[in-house]
């Protein structure tokens, strides 16, 4: 009798294979010539446990097919197919050695696992066989893919719209939702604004790199600052070692606003001005520093012609707010003398010294040196200069002295306080401590000078050298944007030369480049806005 054997295959090298096998039959009754086969799988389940998620990483087991019919009454096993119960599962497997297995014949194919991601991956392969008693086996495919997984969130933002001058941070979690240590390496920003930048929260976070635990998070912040009302767009890039994203992004959006703009107009002064009270102490103890006073007052003059300023002076006493005599100014015929006589004053004053409540009574409407007279100019920088040996003994404050010096002028900077006093706080010599004149002058940024000094020439200078008005600074009726300051000095736009003083809120110019007299200086800037809004 002669047998004949069709055979059809089809294998997938991954994934599924399907394997279509004829019946060996007799080709007279085309009856089945042999008995029937016993299929058993070895193994029936296969855990291959944790694999590290990564570019090769892999784990193989083999899987053995045997037909355990007798060899005298048993059939040949045909395997029909062996394919996966999911395919979507990261699984491959190998092709079999042989489709039709005798009684008592075997045959292999291999499994290999190369997860995915940090997740259980469960599914079964099934094998179709002509085994009677068992058509379909299966073999249980059990494995865990290990790995770190960053996640960002947000991924997207939008800041909206922010004002220019406010500051707005917005948080961005990352956490580690994987089942291995997420460790970030660093951080990119990748932005063409310079308005948007990464905080990485270093204080709370600690230095890169960081090691961040399965199920836990840190936060890093993007800042968003809007330096001009255009759009803004920037990309924050995390850095790590997960597997599958080393570099994970976050995308932002905002756009800036002008709150308002301001525009402050100055007029340059064509010589700087300057107003000087002197108050001098003419009590029983000050005989020798009305001397000194005297006798080095030519350094002041010579300073005060240096400076090529404006000036002119006034004297009175610590017990008698009217002038000694008339207002001193340059195109006298001998301001110097004028001076030394007007400071003679001898010792029978007072004995109960105020300073500053005479130049108070001084400078008040109806006083000789107040608004609206001859001495108080408008443009020129104030200064008072006291010379006592003793304490304060005024009837006010001298926080209420300081703050009605500072309704005499717009600008608090133009008028200023110095004593030739006792050291503080302990005095010095036979001088008590200048107390009430001290705090005065360090509320106004005056010049504290000892009184105990044996040359008087160097205070003299020093306080001539500041007494005129500042033409180098211009102080700005409202607080700016500082990126966003325009100056122009007689139309001409002033790139370089200047700086804006956030202290004073003022532009300061260099001495290079200080306006010349007469010229219009304009700055031109952006308000900030209200940033709880």
């Amino acid at each position: 009798m002669r047998l004949y054997s069709t055979l059809s295959l089809a294998l997938l090298g991954t994934g599924c294979s399907e394997y279509s096998v004829a019946k060996t039959t007799d080709v007279n009754t085309d009856e089945p010539l042999d008995g029937d086969p016993d299929i058993e799988v070895d193994p029936e389940k296969i855990n291959f446990g944790d694999v590290e998620v990564g570019e090769g990483a892999t784990l193989v087991e083999t899987v053995t097919i045997t037909n355990a019919s007798s060899e005298t009454e048993g059939g040949t096993l045909d395997i029909n197919d062996l394919r996966l119960a999911d395919d979507s599962m990261p699984y491959a497997i190998s092709a079999l050695g042989s489709i039709l297995l005798p009684p008592g014949a075997s045959t292999t194919f291999t499994v290999t696992f190369a997860p995915l991601s940090a997740k259980e991956y469960n599914t079964s392969i099934l094998i179709d066989s002509n085994d009677p008693d068992e058509g379909t086996s299966e073999v249980k495919l059990l494995g865990q893919g290990v790995a770190p997984v960053i996640e960002l969130d947000p991924t997207t933002y939008d800041f909206g719209t922010i004002y220019i001058g406010c500051e707005t941070p917005q948080p961005v979690t990352i956490s580690n939702v994987g089942n291995a240590d997420l460790i970030v390496s660093g951080f990119d920003y990748v932005t063409a604004s310079n308005d948007l930048d990464v905080d990485d929260n270093t204080a709370i976070n600690g230095p890169l790199p960081w090691t961040i635990a399965p199920g836990e998070a840190k936060q890093v912040f993007v800042d968003y600052a809007p330096l001009d009302d255009y759009p803004d767009e920037g990309h924050l890039i995390v850095k790590s070692n997960d597997p599958i994203q080393p570099e994970a992004q976050a995308h932002q959006t905002a756009s800036g606003e002008l709150y308002g703009e301001n525009l402050d107009v100055f007029e340059q002064a064509l010589k700087s001005s300057a107003d000087l009270l002197f108050v001098v102490d003419n009590s029983c103890s000050m005989a020798e520093e009305q001397a000194n006073l005297q006798a080095n007052f030519s350094s002041f003059i010579e300073t005060m012609v240096e400076t090529d300023a404006d000036w002119q002076m006034a004297v009175i006493t610590t017990d008698n707010p009217s002038f000694q005599g008339d207002i001193i100014r340059p195109t006298d015929p001998d301001p110097e003398g004028e001076f030394k006589a007007q400071t003679s004053l001898g010792t029978g004053g007072s004995g109960d010294e105020q300073g500053n409540e005479m130049a108070y009574q001084a400078l008040q409407p109806s006083g000789d040196a107040g608004p609206g007279g001859e001495f108080l100019r408008d443009d020129a920088r104030l200064s008072i200069v006291i010379v006592s040996d003793e304490v304060d003994s005024s009837r006010s404050s001298w926080v209420d002295y300081v703050n009605f010096y500072w309704t005499l002028k717009p600008d608090s900077d133009m008028v200023v306080q110095h004593a030739i006093a006792g050291d503080y706080p302990s005095g010095c010599a036979s001088a008590d401590a200048g107390v009430g004149y001290y705090e005065v002058v360090t509320a106004t940024g005056g010049l504290y000078l000892s009184i105990c000094a044996t040359d008087w020439s160097s205070h003299l200078t020093s306080i001539a050298e500041v007494a005129a008005a500042d033409l180098s600074s211009f102080e700005l009726t409202d607080f700016p944007v500082p990126s966003s300051i325009v100056v122009t000095v007689d139309g001409v736009l002033q790139t370089t030369g200047w700086e804006y003083d956030p202290v004073d809120n003022a532009v300061q110019f260099d001495d290079d480049h200080i306006p010349s007299g007469g010229s219009t200086i304009e700055v031109q800037y952006a308000l900030y806005g209200n940033c709880s809004e």
